[in-house]
């Protein structure tokens, strides 16, 4: 069922899609952020590896929201508890990674999380590495995501609307890769920070201070751990791991000016993260009190309907399209580096070349959209994408950026390392489901997985001397 907008927020809607547009156009047809260009395929994946801290910190910024109306569908659900399992878990990694991974990542001029597997463990593991990041990285549930909010704006219908807005938001970064996605995330991140500001405003404007709402707000959304068990708050202490591996951040990291810059622009990323999961905060509590009878899903719409004049609806609108977009494009922009860095250009023995990763980005548009319309369900495309990669990517990539000489590992135990947690992930997602009506306490997969790579792991490290991996 679509929304009815007025003319001026449909208007601003469309202006903003074209400037978003234009942005990564001009990204690719700037001048050097800084530092000077490398190989196209290098300049294409990692913007000539020349990212400033504020660019770093704007597209890392934008990049991290497309589950933006997840959040909402939480803060209707427990309240409060939102910012200890969305955010508080995510500072942390984040500073860890600042701490100890972006001037290792840096600093090994890799172009992709595979190329550092490859480094540190041989080619084969490599190709392993490379098939688990793609089911990270495909932008399935993102593409859903935007499907969604589009066909609430418009008639069409969930397929067509997951097809027309996939094809703009890679239309965005089709010609310059990541130097495009950096631009167009520039100019996203301000509007996404003005709309939910607006929405805030205009919800203190319609229920109160932020003392009257939180004195009308249910007693469960205004305590921790709310309608939640502590258990599962640990659970996503635990889910905030795949920071460590996730591709995005390798990838801006790896594009950072310099070592210095990567650290920068985490710590600036984090701040802005607090500031604006705040607004979200506050606006889905506001929204739990202005308008209780709302779809869960559809909170932060269903207040900004309410409450938001014509122009400023348009303004919110376009911020949750800004969130939704930004980060499509960031997982369609490692997918594509994947298929055609890491497999295409691999499997040929040729070197990097921006026409692979081109390739690879249109194959990411058509199986993406694929998946998004066969599988309609954002949390399970999430949650089952990083059970599977997460397991056998975490303590390997950690491991591989120790210091000291890179050692002669076997790679029967690494694949095995690697493989096994992630088929247990699995074997316990279907195992879940069958058992589903027995009402058995639930074991999160990514937790046996991991439990499983940690048991593993002197295996798989066993061996009796080092020496230089080619």
């Amino acid at each position: 069922m679509s929304m009815a907008l007025h003319p001026l927020d449909v208007s601003l809607i469309v202006l903003l899609m074209a400037g978003w547009l234009w942005l990564g156009h001009r990204g690719r047809t700037a001048p050097r952020m800084s530092g000077p260009s490398t190989n196209d395929a290098v300049d294409y994946i990692l913007a000539g590896r020349s990212l400033t801290a504020p660019f770093f910190a704007a597209s890392l910024i934008a990049t991290w929201y497309g589950a933006v109306l997840g959040a909402g569908e939480f803060i209707a659900r427990y309240g409060v508890v939102m910012i200890l399992c969305f955010g508080i878990p995510y500072y942390l990694a984040a500073a860890v990674y600042a701490t100890v991974l972006a001037q290792r990542i840096r600093s090994s001029e890799t172009v992709s999380i595979a190329d550092q597997f490859r480094r540190a463990y041989g080619e084969r593991v490599g190709y392993l590495a490379a098939v688990l990041i793609l089911v990270l990285s495909i932008p399935a549930p993102y593409m859903l995501t935007l499907g969604i909010v589009v066909s609430s704006l418009t008639p069409l219908s969930i397929p067509w609307s997951i097809i027309a807005g996939s094809v703009v938001a890679l239309a965005i970064v089709a010609r310059g890769g990541l130097r495009s996605d950096v631009y167009a995330n520039a100019g996203q991140v301000v509007i996404m920070y003005a709309g939910f500001l607006a929405l805030v405003v205009a919800s203190i404007a319609h229920v109160g201070s932020p003392v009257e709402m939180w004195q009308q707000l249910p007693v469960t959304h205004r305590s921790i751990p709310g309608g939640l068990e502590w258990s599962a708050i640990a659970v996503w202490f635990l889910i905030a791991l795949q920071t460590m591996v996730d591709p995005n951040f390798h990838m801006r990291a790896a594009a950072a000016r310099s070592a210095e810059t990567a650290r920068k622009g985490l710590w600036w990323s984090i701040a802005g993260w607090v500031v604006f999961d705040s607004l979200q905060l506050l606006a889905g509590l506001y929204a739990v009190v202005g308008v209780p009878a709302g779809q869960p899903a559809a909170l932060y719409l269903d207040m900004a309907v309410a409450v938001l004049p014509p122009g400023w609806l348009g303004l919110f609108v376009s911020s949750l399209l800004a969130a939704v977009i930004s980060t499509l494009d960031g997982y369609a922009l490692v997918s594509a580096t994947t298929i055609g860095h890491d497999l295409i250009d691999r499997v040929r023995g040729a070197q990097p070349r921006r026409s692979s990763v081109i390739t690879g980005l249109l194959l990411t548009g058509v199986v993406g959209t694929a998946v998004a319309i066969i599988v309609p369900s954002i949390v399970d495309l999430i949650m089952h994408a990083a059970s599977i990669a997460v397991p056998a990517l975490l303590l390997p990539l950690l491991l591989s950026y120790r210091s000291g000489r890179p050692r002669a590992y076997r790679h029967q135990r690494i694949i095995t390392w690697m493989l096994i947690p992630s088929l247990l992930s699995v074997a316990a997602m279907v195992l879940s489901a069958f058992t589903a009506s027995l009402a058995l306490p639930p074991i999160p997969p990514m937790l046996i997985g991991v439990a499983a790579s940690v048991l593993l792991m002197p295996y798989a490290l066993r061996t009796s001397h080092s020496r230089s991996h080619p």
